[in-house]
């Protein structure tokens, strides 16, 4: 055997172990404690799989010995659910429907397509009925039953009906995805893999290079990523983790400094005459002076001039690249800003930048990058709103085509003369038409221009080296580690191995979030003397070693294991897995050094200790997580870009001044979130505010002046301004809208989902959308809407979710305030002949409102309503596992503990790490 086939066989005969160990662990837990099935094994919303039979009666009522049993003895109980939650609806409501409307057709008799309603039985976990309860919805909302050649039925008796059957399917899915209230095994999602080898090395990734691009997205559950049921192990998922694993150590240890290290490259633009790009001072649209170039139109080039030595390419390896310009410019007769391109061959665009200082007192401007080194192309630098220094040549275009004809034709001497008078016109050739040059160009002072100094491109930016993660591999060796970028090989074996074991001992606790034993320890120490048995050098084998921590079950998974003795009963989790749950909550991360100490001296715990560890927490740079992972996920930020504007309809939004304004409205709720909880706010903003986060570009765009810089800071609305909460910013908005029109419904659907955990069930099958303006018409989206609602099975639904979304219609695809319809055509195609924007409606409280004002406070009205969705969701989010019927009395607490504490976000991150509940296995 080869000597990389040996090592291979080592380390696949490790992950091996690994992987068996995984699969039983995730079995114990799964059956040998008695949880609920997983989602492949319980019944999904379709029921297209085998569900559990039932086995309690429909009219079996909950006797009191089981009432009284511990929340875990009743998750244990959860495969004998009764296969109805509300039977007495069935039997008061539903039964007689079908005797009054089905029973002729679906009955004893008859029996229509093999569907027995008088005898169905109202179970929803047994597949054959369950299937039948659905095809019944379907069909019903469909108006397929009764025919149509039957008597209708009531509107709201038909509702009853379908409102039943939804809700129980709906907890049959509850189910599905439900742990019996318990906190059961979980692996790390992609987002909390990487920022543990983060802490754990010390590495930094630079966007793209990540675990979390290398790694396939996570499932959800509730909208969540970190819940249980989302998060099992597969072997197609191992052997990623194994190659992340290669990748993560390989950048950690770095045996040798980057094959094309950092370096910063100038091209002075006074030198083009001396270079490949003479030829663009020789054209009308550039100047060269003793400053730069000038531009007033198009682009300048820096060709070979920016090339690394590794490969002779401007980006030798993948990588993130900063490209830095010094310019100034100076307007145009029209006053407008001047702007400029940074681009790079296939690359395509890195920034679009206003240039704002003067012409002769030009600054530097900076634009970061991640850049492709297969996407290799010339830097370039151009004017983005030039002057234009042409204008068509009809004429010679004419004649171009007429003797390209006349060619054709076989009349070459007309061709010759037509192609003659083409030239004299400005047409080189019969293919190329050369425009002439337009009287407006013709005073150069009273063009934009754009002075370009020098163009400046560092990169790779891996930093320094050695890297700060190699350091901290070899720190336990103290003075014997090896010197700054110096390969490590002990003298001896017996050194190698100690000093290995050290390195390992440090890491391996850490790694593992608990203290380890010996024999743990023994077990990677005996991987790495394989390795070296099989010649390997003291790193590659301490790489290897470290490949397989990474791969253990002990590190992939959120590991808290029950007692042998009660394996049913909850139990008090240890302080260090207390500390670990803790950190994952607030860091997506592994506990820190004071953290794990706190932990160690049995003091976190403490009221006082718990209060100040997570107020700490909070204000660390880690708690970014919470930002980036809980409220990305709350708010649905990944989904802002689902469509993009329609460019004809809304061109305001590629306008160059506001280039990227769609990033910035991702970032505003984020960056609010992070407000409240930096600064212990109110939650109580997200419903109204009279400030928001904004930067320059986001404050424009909102017409609020005075706001400098790229980054979000706060600001506040003047007085008259609609804007303020959540529903008020432009990316909820774009959101609710399919990039030519708004979407009240979708709009009313982020608001019960979002604001108030309240999601209304999916629509019928063949529901249709709303639908645009006929041709002639000129319906708003209310009177549409309402023809859509004279469908019976849509009514019901759009009751609920109708006023929400049709108070958010002043606010356009692109969350521009507007008081008349636009969308659907360019707004000079609906002339004079927009309707009016009508803002009033009913909530489904009775609560009315006539304006966007007051529907914003009709929603600070039902705050309790949003308080208690927000403790829910950060509740699942925090526990990794979705809500039980028990939980009801500590999300009421947590709510009233809130209230009580100016309904500050922290207060709530407080109430819940001391409860029973985030403390208990």
């Amino acid at each position: 055997m080869s000597e990389p086939a040996k090592t291979n066989a080592i380390f696949i005969r490790f992950v091996r172990l690994a992987t068996v160990a995984s699969a039983v662990l995730v079995a114990g837990f799964r059956f040998g404690f008695d949880l609920p099935l997983t989602e492949a094994e319980a019944p999904p919303a379709s029921f297209k799989t085998d569900c559990p039979p039932s086995a309690t009666p429909l009219t079996a009522q909950p006797d009191e010995a089981s009432e009284k049993k511990s929340p875990s003895r009743q998750a244990s109980t959860a495969k004998t659910h009764a296969p109805v939650a509300d039977a007495a609806t069935f039997r008061e409501t539903v039964q007689p429907f079908f005797t009054k409307h089905c029973v002729d057709c679906h009955g004893e008799d008859l029996a229509e397509g093999k569907l027995r309603l008088d005898t169905l039985a109202a179970d929803f976990f047994s597949r054959e009925p369950a299937g039948k309860w659905v095809e019944i919805l379907d069909r019903l909302n469909l108006g397929e039953m009764p025919p149509k050649d039957e008597p209708r039925p009531d509107v709201e008796e038909l509702a009853k009906v379908t409102d039943w059957i939804t809700s129980e399917l709906g907890r049959v899915t509850s189910l599905a995805s439900s742990t019996g209230g318990r906190v059961v095994l979980r692996r790390l999602t992609r987002n909390e893999y990487a920022n543990t080898v983060r802490d754990l090395f010390g590495i930094t990734f630079f966007e793209g290079e990540g675990p979390q691009e290398m790694l396939p997205p996570d499932g959800s559950i509730k909208g969540f990523n970190k819940l249980s049921k989302a998060l099992l192990l597969d072997p197609s998922l191992m052997e990623k983790y194994i190659v992340v694993a290669r990748y993560v150590v390989e950048k950690a240890v770095a045996t040798r400094p980057p094959k094309a290290p950092s370096r910063t490259v100038r091209f002075e633009f006074e030198d083009t005459p001396d270079t490949a790009m003479s030829y663009i001072v020789e054209g009308r649209h550039a100047d060269l002076t003793k400053d730069g170039m000038v531009l007033y139109q198009s682009n300048a080039r820096t060709f070979a001039k920016l090339l690394h030595p590794y490969n002779d390419k401007q980006t030798p390896v993948d990588g993130e690249y900063i490209v830095r310009v010094r310019a100034g410019a100076r307007p145009g007769s029209d006053g407008k800003p001047v702007y400029m391109d940074i681009k790079k061959g296939a690359n395509g665009l890195i920034g679009r930048i206003l240039v704002d200082a003067p012409i002769d007192q030009p600054q530097v401007y900076e634009a970061r990058a991640v850049l492709s080194a297969a996407l290799d192309g010339e830097l370039g630098v151009g004017i983005v709103n030039g002057a234009r220094f042409t204008d068509p040549n009809f004429v010679g275009m004419l004649l171009g085509s007429t003797a390209d004809k006349e060619f054709q034709a076989g009349n070459r001497k007309k061709a010759s003369q037509l192609r003659a008078r083409a030239r004299a016109e400005g047409v080189y050739s019969a293919n190329y038409h050369r425009s002439q040059f337009t009287k407006a160009a013709l005073d150069l002072e009273k063009l934009p221009k754009l002075l370009v100094d020098y163009v400046e491109l560092e990169g790779p930016v891996s930093g320094r080296w050695p890297p700060d993660s190699r350091k901290q591999i070899y720190e336990p060796l103290g003075s014997n580690h090896p010197e700054a970028g110096e390969e490590y090989e002990p003298e001896n074996a017996a050194d190698s191995v100690a000093a290995a074991r050290k390195i390992i001992a440090r890491f391996l606790p850490i790694a593992f979030r608990r203290p380890v034993s010996n024999a743990e320890i023994d077990a990677v120490v005996g991987v790495f003397e394989e390795e070296t048995r099989n010649d390997k050098t003291f790193e590659e084998a301490l790489k290897t070693s470290l490949v397989a921590m990474l791969c253990s079950p002990d590190f992939l998974y959120l590991f808290e294991p029950v007692g042998p003795e009660t394996p049913e009963d909850q139990r008090r989790l240890t302080d260090t897995e207390f500390a670990s749950r803790l950190s994952y909550f607030l860091w997506s991360s592994m506990p820190d050094a004071e953290l794990s100490e706190a932990a160690a001296s049995g003091r976190l715990r403490n009221d006082d200790v718990l209060t100040a560890q997570v107020d700490r927490m909070i204000r660390d740079a880690r708690a970014d997580a919470l930002v980036d992972d809980f409220a990305a996920q709350w708010l649905k930020i990944s989904e802002f870009d689902r469509f993009e504007p329609d460019r004809r309809i809304f061109p305001d939004y590629y306008a160059n001044r506001f280039v990227g304004i769609g990033k910035e409205m991702r970032r505003e709720p984020l960056a609010f979130f992070r407000e409240v909880l930096r600064h212990d706010l109110s939650v109580l903003s997200f419903l109204d505010s009279d400030w928001t986060m904004a930067n320059k570009k986001l404050a424009d765009w909102y017409g609020i002046s005075g706001v400098k810089g790229k980054e979000f800071q706060r600001i506040s609305f003047p007085a008259d301004s609609p804007r303020g909460g959540l529903i008020a910013m432009a990316g909820v908005a774009k959101w609710g809208s399919d990039g030519n029109r708004t979407k009240p419904v979708e709009r009313g659907k982020y608001i019960l989902d979002v604001l108030f955990n309240d999601p209304p069930p999916p629509p019928p099958p063949n529901a249709g959308e709303v639908e645009p303006n006929l041709a002639g018409q000129i319906l708003t989206v209310r009177e549409r809407l309402e023809k859509h609602r004279h469908v019976a099975s849509c009514r019901n639904c759009h009751r609920r979710i109708d006023p929400y979304g049709l108070a958010l219609e002043n606010f356009n695809v692109i969350g521009q305030w507007r008081d008349k319809l636009d969308g659907e055509k360019p707004l000079r195609e609906w002339g004079n002949n927009r309707p009016k924007i009508d803002c009033e409606g009913t909530l489904p409280n009775g609560t009315e409102y006539s304006s966007f004002a007051e529907f914003k406070q009709s929603l600070v009205a039902q705050s309790n309503r949003f308080e208690r969705a927000l403790a829910e969701k950060l509740f699942m989010y925090a526990l990794g596992r979705t809500l039980e019927a028990g939980d009801r009395s500590v999300i009421l607490s947590l709510v009233t503990q809130m209230q009580a504490s100016d309904h500050t976000l922290r207060s709530l991150i407080h109430g819940i790490v001391k409860t029973e509940a985030f403390g208990t296995k």
